[in-house]
Formats: C-alpha cells, sequence, structure tokens
C-alpha cells in the first residue's frame, strides 16, 4: 500500500475506484481496516468510480461491524460517488444508518 495513501487511520482513496482496480483496493482496505479500530476514507473530488466500489464499502462496513471496529467518510459523498449511489437507486429507501455514512445525515431527508 503506498504509504502517501494512509495516515494512522486515514486512508486517501485511489482515483480510479472501478471494476477494474476494485481487487487491489479491497486487499488495501482489508489492511487498513485490519491494522485499525477505527479508520476514515477520503474520496478524491474527481474520482472515478462504479458500482464495484459501493458495493465494496458496504462490505467493508460489515467487515468492520463485525471486527468491532468503525469506518467513517471524511465528508458527505458528492460528485461522482453521489451520482452512482443514484443512479444504482441505493438512496431510494435509504436507512438512517445508510445516510449517516454516505450522506453524514442523521436521518432521511
Amino acid at each position: 500500500m503506498p504509504a502517501s495513501n494512509v495516515k494512522d487511520d486515514y486512508f486517501c482513496l485511489p482515483q480510479n475506484l472501478t471494476v477494474r482496480t476494485i481487487t487491489a483496493i479491497q486487499q488495501e482496505i482489508l489492511q487498513v481496516v485490519g491494522n485499525n479500530k477505527s479508520t476514515i476514507f477520503e474520496f478524491p473530488a474527481d474520482c472515478q468510480v462504479d458500482i464495484s466500489f459501493i458495493q465494496l464499502m458496504e462490505a467493508a462496513r460489515i467487515y468492520a461491524g463485525t471486527a468491532g471496529k468503525h469506518v467513517a467518510l471524511a465528508q458527505p459523498v458528492g460528485g461522482p460517488v453521489l451520482e452512482v449511489l443514484q443512479r444504482s437507486g441505493f438512496l431510494e429507501g435509504i436507512s438512517a444508518e445508510d445516510a449517516k455514512f454516505w450522506l453524514h445525515q442523521g436521518g432521511i431527508q
């Protein structure tokens, strides 16, 4: 994992968050979550993202929860990540917990 992407429990995700890179990103996420009690992820503003990454983040949340760990986003999603969440239908009927994670909302607004 590139040292420049990790600072303790803070992980800056790479720009390409698509199916082409998802296996490498999965390994990096498993490593950083495994090594920290709490991990904060940051998305590049101009990232390329597809549904495979959304699925990976959901799996990371489940993994962290079962391991007694916590994952969060540095800021609410916007731009390309928000567009994928909308196009995929993920935001329709979103739970309060998912809204808090992805949108930093206390509840559905």
